[in-house]
């Protein structure tokens, strides 16, 4: 189901689809997709927009063009597959052999090249060890899932820092000052570089939501009763915004802030869909039968954002 509203980018949500195809198995490993011009006529949307989806598909090693062939889901037991264009791995054989001419020009051999660049990288790799970054947001369980995704590509040491205390003093300033790098949303930049004075430790990311969760929200029937189990006021309040954003306005909202288990099983009994954050989901998935459905929802980083992320820490190491 395509959103034809603002809010979510349309061809994120053609990804998403794309990336539900492959989970469902509809989409098997090895096996051609429908080209540019046929999904675009399937989803009803401009074949420019389809293409966007694939080229982020294709960087980020989920799909391979064939030259002359089409567009497959990229078979992962195949390691290295030469027909690939625009894949990952090939790109990087083509940086390496770039600059290993460069540094033949200079008068290394391939041997020295090698030694020294893989010097470098522990270098680097333990420099980025240490470094210190702050997340900042305004909802705790978006920071928790920031954290995860960069802790996944850099092993960096974090400070979790919520907007709303920070503007109103309860963390100091001088918090984030003291770190080596401070990422918060595009939303929230202005604030941050705002309080601190300078943007030059500052990194502004791009953030998705779960556009699963938003599209099984759409296809509920009008006047829905929905719980919401959150921990932060802010959590609730972002989900609505987007919601209304994308005009699915036909739900009815009651939401709990509680971790209580009895409280939040008496709460949630008598709903068969409940939504909730990825902070209260094993507490919710404890007590619900499997007449329930549970829509976890979350922001997260963009793939583009988090290697920019990655390209700044490696930049402040020493």
């Amino acid at each position: 189901m395509i959103l034809q509203r603002v809010g979510i980018p349309i061809y994120l949500q053609i990804k998403s689809y794309v990336l539900d195809k492959i989970k469902s198995g509809e989409y098997l490993p090895g096996a051609k997709i429908p080209t540019e011009r046929e999904l675009s006529t399937i989803l009803e949307v401009s074949r420019n927009t389809v293409s966007a989806a694939y080229k982020e598909l294709l960087l980020e090693g989920v799909l391979e063009a064939q030259q002359g062939r089409g567009t497959y889901v990229k078979n992962t037991t195949d390691d290295a597959n030469d027909t690939v264009v625009g894949g990952k791995r090939e790109r990087l054989v083509k940086i390496i052999d770039e600059a290993m001419s460069k540094v033949v020009e200079l008068g290394f051999t391939v041997d020295q090249f090698a030694a020294i660049a893989s010097i470098r990288a522990i270098e680097k790799n333990q420099a980025v060890k240490e470094l210190r970054v702050a997340v900042v947001d305004c909802a705790s369980e978006y920071i928790q899932r920031f954290i995860n995704q960069i802790g996944q590509i850099a092993n960096v040491r974090f400070e979790t820092v919520i907007l709303s205390e920070l503007v109103a003093g309860k963390i100091p300033i001088e918090l984030l000052q003291a770190c080596d790098l401070v990422v918060t949303t595009l939303v929230h930049q202005t604030t941050v570089v705002g309080l601190m004075g300078n943007a030059h430790k500052v990194i502004g990311v791009a953030t998705v939501p779960n556009l699963e969760a938003v599209i099984k929200l759409a296809r509920l029937p009008a006047n829905t009763q929905v719980p919401i189990v959150a921990k932060s006021n802010e959590f609730v309040a972002n989900l609505k915004k987007l919601l209304e954003k994308t005009a699915i306005n036909h739900l009815d909202f009651k939401v709990i802030q509680s971790s209580d288990y009895a409280e939040v099983s008496a709460f949630i009994a008598d709903y068969k869909v409940v939504i909730v954050s990825e902070e209260r989901e094993m507490l919710v998935r404890q007590m619900v039968s499997d007449v329930h459905e549970v829509i976890t929802f979350y922001y997260e980083i963009d793939r583009g954002s988090l290697n920019q992320v990655m390209m700044k820490l490696i930049s402040q190491a020493l």
